[in-house]
């Protein structure tokens, strides 16, 4: 009797640490990694030898963005329980953070080696780390999560994370497909749902991604990534106040901790809202050194409010503490615009450079490059930058193709120019500037005036610009350069003497005291 006693009460203590445990995962699940911090603290302080608790309460610094306690909390568990293949994972995951992938690879090896094949834990831990950091590979991350579901094919968030991989893959219809799997395995399964509006949001169908967040929270309302998801969507909507609504949501369930609030600001940056920003980063104790992510938040924030010493200083410890492999597209485009704020330009040129080869799908920074370049006159680069703007083809403008053709003006290709500006002409055919910028390019192509081919050109622009009666000076100096290369094709063209001074007149008439209409008037008159 007292066997089974003691065999009852060693299986209850069991599952009261599994729900504990279990608990504490479930929070940093929550982004509540204050708590979950403090709820790991205290299962090692009961058990410090325990490698699993050690390896999940390494997760929660990785996945609050603190890499240097994520790697501490590793290698403790390596020390507290070597025969435990877990924490090699951890290690792997730093190691595969930081670029270090052939020895990212080798931990990784030896903790499947450890653990077998006939486990799972261990491959989709694996699997999530090929997932999840910027060293992907994808296509290792899937056959890893098919031998766990192997193993354990009644475990949602190996699908979950299945559909994670193919998500990344873009492969919306396998991602789903998992997602549901999942579904279908636990009903109550929030984290698939929100994958599955991330799923939409990525294919740019926000109706359909806020529906999922939305089900999701009515699934389960203390979830506060549902929320947070939910409130970015918003943004992308255009629905700032119901976005800032959901963020504040986020916020309460998420117990404001460091995280959540840097997650929070990052929102208040992106909308543009850099004050309510730096309000938020302000109720953070202090910018920790260590966060990377903090310090990249407020040196964007510190640029945007024109504060570049700070802006600098906090450049300066992003690119000293990290590694290339580790800056984003963002580090080296703002770390160009405070070089290019120096005056150093040639640095920034590089900075704005890098960044686009990270993240090419952000042709905004060829626009930057190319009117530095053009402030620079530098036209070869110009043309180059704005070219690799037009021809990415998404999302373009009137504006992009004007950069484009007056960088190819100022570079003396006219024949491009003209081609650009036509394109402009077509997008905005009653904008004044556009037609006139075309016919000071046909008069480059036809520099004594012979073929008359800015003679159209000039004309239009009298006529679209006389129309706008209501900025007439707007177009004073547009107009008197109209006006004399039609007087001067008239007399020295076509010989129309009378057709001549109807257009030096009207100079005259705009600029009474311009030298040359009053000169060329003057002989006009002689000839009569």
């Amino acid at each position: 009797m007292k066997k089974t006693v003691f065999f009852l009460s060693l299986m209850f203590a069991q599952v009261v640490h599994a729900q504990t445990l279990k608990e504490a995962i479930a929070m940093t699940d929550n982004e509540q990694y204050e708590i979950a911090g403090d709820m790991f603290k205290s299962l090692l302080q009961k058990e410090p030898a325990n490698g699993t608790n050690w390896f999940y309460y390494g997760e929660n610094y990785f996945k609050s963005d603190n890499l240097d306690s994520a790697a501490i909390a590793y290698s403790k568990g390596l020390q507290a329980e070597p025969g435990n293949p877990i924490n090699l994972v951890g290690t792997g995951k730093i190691k595969l953070e930081k670029g270090l992938n052939s020895e990212a690879r080798a931990d990784f090896d030896k903790a499947l080696t450890m653990s077998g094949s006939k486990t799972s834990l261990v491959q989709s831990e694996v699997a999530e780390s090929f997932i999840r950091t910027k060293n992907k590979d994808l296509s290792y991350a899937i056959k890893l999560l098919n031998n766990a579901i192997a193993v354990d094919s009644k475990n949602a968030e190996l699908y979950i994370l299945l559909g994670d991989a193919y998500s990344e893959q873009n492969n919306g219809t396998l991602a789903a497909e998992n997602y549901n799997r999942a579904l279908d395995l636990d009903k109550k399964a929030v984290k698939a749902i929100v994958q599955k509006g991330v799923l939409y949001k990525r294919s740019t169908n926000y109706e359909g991604a806020a529906a999922e967040f939305q089900s999701a929270i009515k699934l389960n309302p203390d979830f506060a990534p549902s929320y947070r998801e939910l409130a970015e969507t918003y943004f992308k909507m255009r629905k700032l106040e119901d976005a800032k609504q959901s963020y504040r949501k986020y916020l309460e369930l998420s117990k404001n901790n460091s995280m959540a609030r840097m997650r929070y600001a990052s929102f208040l940056f992106m909308s543009g809202d850099y004050a309510d920003a730096q309000s938020e980063m302000n109720q953070l104790s202090s910018i920790d050194s260590s966060n990377i992510g903090m310090l990249r938040l407020s040196s964007y924030i510190a640029f945007e409010m024109n504060d570049i010493p700070k802006a600098k200083m906090l450049m300066e410890k992003i690119m000293n503490t990290t590694i290339e492999n580790q800056r984003t597209a963002m580090d080296y485009e703002y770390n160009g615009k405070i070089l290019l704020k120096e005056g150093n330009d040639s640095l920034a040129a590089e900075n704005f450079e890098k960044s686009y080869q990270i993240d090419t799908t952000k042709t905004e920074i060829l626009q930057d490059m190319g009117s530095m370049y053009m402030k620079l006159k530098k036209y070869p680069q110009a043309v180059n930058a704005y070219e690799r703007r037009v021809n990415n083809g998404k999302g373009l403008t009137s504006t992009d193709y004007f950069n484009l053709a007056r960088a190819y003006y100022f570079n003396k290709d006219y024949t491009h120019a003209d081609t650009l500006f036509a394109k402009v002409i077509e997008l905005l055919p009653t904008w004044p500037n556009g037609i006139l910028w075309r016919a000071q390019t046909n008069a480059q192509l036809d520099p004594d005036s012979k073929g008359g081919m800015a003679k159209p050109y000039y004309e239009k622009y009298i006529e679209v610009a006389l129309a706008d009666s209501a900025n007439a000076d707007k177009y004073k100096n547009g107009l008197v350069e109209s006006y004399k290369y039609l007087g001067s094709y008239y007399y020295l063209i076509d010989k129309k003497i009378d057709e001549s001074k109807s257009y030096w007149k009207k100079v005259l008439e705009l600029v009474p005291d311009d030298k040359q209409a009053q000169q060329v008037m003057a002989g006009l008159n002689q000839k009569k």
